[in-house]
C-alpha cells in the first residue's frame, strides 16, 4: 500500500480483458481487493507468464509467442493507462 497498511483479499481467480488492440490477455492468479481503487498490473507477473515487455517514448507495448503486440498503454504521469475491457 505504501503507508504500512494492509487489505484484505476477498478473492482470487483468471480475467480475461480484450485489449484497445483487439487481444485477449488472461491474466492468472488475480487478487481482488475492494479497498485498492486501481485495477494494477504487475510487469512481474506478465514476465513469469512469458509476456515480453518495453517502454519507450512514453508508451509500453508487450507481446508474446508470435504476437508482436498485445497490448499498449501511455504514460500518464508515473503510471501506464492500459485501456481493456472484460472478455
Amino acid at each position: 500500500m505504501g503507508n504500512d497498511g494492509e487489505c484484505k483479499i476477498v478473492g482470487i481467480g483468471n480475467v480475461c480483458l480484450l485489449t484497445s488492440i483487439g487481444c485477449r490477455l488472461m491474466l492468472k492468479d488475480v487478487r481482488d481487493v475492494p479497498d485498492v481503487r486501481l485495477n494494477l498490473i504487475l510487469a512481474g507477473r506478465l514476465d513469469d507468464e512469458g509476456y515480453i515487455g518495453g517502454f519507450h517514448n512514453g508508451s509500453w507495448k508487450f507481446c508474446k509467442g508470435g504476437m508482436i503486440a498485445v497490448a499498449q498503454a501511455q504514460k500518464q504521469n508515473t503510471l501506464y493507462v492500459m485501456h481493456a475491457r472484460l472478455c
